[in-house]
């Protein structure tokens, strides 16, 4: 990403390829995004595109712009570790 020249593709083509096979297993999964904003949108893309083909749910931790696109996933303004932590306090 961004002028990273030392990026391996074989390296990234088996990562991806496990992240397929573990997808194709998954019925509802759910989706913890930390920290991943709209300026540079591609984590987010990447978790709606999961939920939105493998009916999951998200919930969506960031300090300012923490908004989902449905009701049904959770939208946390606060730090990760923070976030991280009240959630573990729940469980």
């Amino acid at each position: 990403m961004f002028g990273n020249w030392g990026w391996n593709e074989q390296r990234a083509a088996a990562q991806e390829a496990r992240l397929q096979r573990l997808l194709s297993k998954a019925e509802r999964p759910l989706l913890v995004e930390l920290g991943a904003g709209t300026a540079i949108p591609s984590v987010r893309h990447f978790g709606q595109s999961v939920i939105s083909h493998h009916n999951g749910r998200m919930i969506r931790v960031n300090p300012r712009e923490p908004q989902v696109a449905s009701p049904s996933d959770v939208g946390l303004a606060a730090g990760a570790l923070d976030a991280l932590n009240a959630i573990d306090a729940l469980l």
